[in-house]
């Protein structure tokens, strides 16, 4: 059986990516930490920080756009991890969700379709919710920021920055 210098590039080629490493080139290397709404009170407990909330939904492009290009950088990452607590919000979570002493539910608007009251709260702007959506929370869980559309990097990194003073 004769075996040409093209299958045994190819079985070659094969093998190397078998054998690498399955992180892709654009996997971060620092872990973005993530909470809960009901783990950022005990936290808080410990060391008061402000909340960044991103709202989004499964079915927004944008939004899935957002966790694999912006929330990857490593400088978003680091921002995010040593000075906020943050908290990625399913705007149609359909559970309860208690908070500041509040409890907030899902509420439909059609037979498979609702958003969350919690979500509605933090991400209103000028009468509309909008995915995504970057909500920033000083330590008394007032609303310092909030931006309804996608975010970069760059402009991320710069409103973390600001708002982390």
């Amino acid at each position: 059986m004769q075996v040409s210098t093209y299958s045994v590039l190819l079985i070659g080629a094969l093998a190397l990516a078998a054998c690498s490493s399955p992180k892709s080139v654009n996997e971060p290397s620092m872990p973005l930490q993530s909470f809960s709404f009901s783990q950022v009170d005990s936290l808080r407990s410990i060391e008061e920080r402000p909340l960044a909330i991103f709202l989004h939904a499964e079915w927004c492009k944008y939004c899935k756009n957002m966790e694999y290009t912006t929330l990857r950088n490593e400088k978003v990452r680091q921002l995010l991890n040593d000075k906020f607590y943050f908290v990625p919000f399913d705007g149609e979570y359909r559970e309860e969700i208690l908070f500041k002493g509040h409890k907030f539910n899902f509420q439909p608007n059609g037979r498979r379709s609702g958003t969350h009251e919690l979500a509605r709260a933090l991400g209103t702007i000028d009468g509309e919710m909008i995915y995504p959506t970057l909500v920033i929370l000083n330590s008394q869980d007032e609303i310092v920021f909030q931006y309804g559309a996608y975010l970069g990097a760059r402009q991320m990194k710069s409103i973390l920055a600001k708002a982390a003073r």
